[in-house]
């Protein structure tokens, strides 16, 4: 195995886990939800997203926006 492919291997293991960890951040921030289903005043997911933002740059977007999609989609309300 190459140096680039083992490149875009761990690239792509990294923009996988992100996107797992900010589903797995969102669906926990929302089991602190009191009032209403879909609100919730602790949403740890914008700290990961913001913190993957700064360290690996805009390419992590899709990552965002999938795992977003994703809690919205699990959210009943």
């Amino acid at each position: 195995m190459t140096a680039a492919h083992r490149n875009a291997l761990r690239h792509g293991f990294i923009l996988v886990a992100l996107t797992a960890l900010y589903s797995a951040s969102g669906i926990l921030g929302l089991k602190l939800a009191f009032v209403h289903r879909s609100a919730t005043l602790i949403w740890p997911s914008a700290g990961i997203a913001l913190a993957a933002f700064v360290i690996l740059g805009n390419r992590v977007w899709p990552c965002i926006f999938i795992g977003a999609f994703f809690v919205n989609s699990t959210t009943s309300g």
